[in-house]
């Protein structure tokens, strides 16, 4: 018999690449991990949390119950603080050996309402591009909120979008689709 960790061919290797394992199979050994980290990072600030954790399909969701104040205090500024913890939380995943997933910490439904306003300023900016037919450039934001942007204009015919620079100036650029030549004929 073989250990399902070992990548020989088997069933071992299916369930190391996910091929037809259920999330709750493949995600839930993670979750003892994930609450035990933040509730010992988040006690390190004093900060009283109740830890709700889904399997999601592509991974984990994790809701921090908590006070307003301390909820202020965990998304930070422009969520700046929720994104270090998400992906300290991923890190700690890495280093213990979990296949990689995708983890979204959220607290009070920030994630839900700042996803909304995301999708609404991107309508806004594309109605402005496709009347102008001169791009846009985003303020820099997370990896998380510019796939939100991206999803958003990709609905919208006409235009296209590209994420261009590095580190925290990344940002998404909303560009109108050129036209072919056959099409201006």
């Amino acid at each position: 018999m073989t250990d399902e960790r070992e990548p020989n061919g088997g069933d071992g290797a299916k369930k190391a690449a996910g091929a037809d394992v259920p999330a709750e199979e493949r995600y839930g050994p993670a979750v003892p991990v994930v609450r035990t980290f933040l509730e010992t990072v988040l006690g390190l600030l004093d900060v009283e949390v109740e830890v709700d954790i889904d399997i999601e399909d592509d991974g984990l969701h994790c809701d921090l119950n908590t006070s307003p104040d301390d909820g202020g205090l965990l998304i930070g500024r422009h969520g700046a603080t929720l994104d270090a913890l998400q992906y300290l939380t991923l890190r700690v995943l890495q280093a213990e050996g979990f296949p990689r997933m995708r983890i979204t910490l959220d607290v009070a439904g920030y994630r839900t309402r700042r996803e909304k306003t995301l999708r609404q300023l991107a309508q806004s900016v594309a109605s402005k591009v496709l009347e102008s037919r001169r791009a846009y450039h985003f303020e820099p934001m997370s990896a998380m909120e510019r796939r939100v942007v991206h999803m958003a204009i990709m609905e919208i015919e006409g235009l296209t979008t590209e994420s261009e620079g590095e580190g925290r100036k990344r940002h998404v650029v909303v560009f109108p689709e050129r036209r072919s030549k056959s099409a201006q004929a």
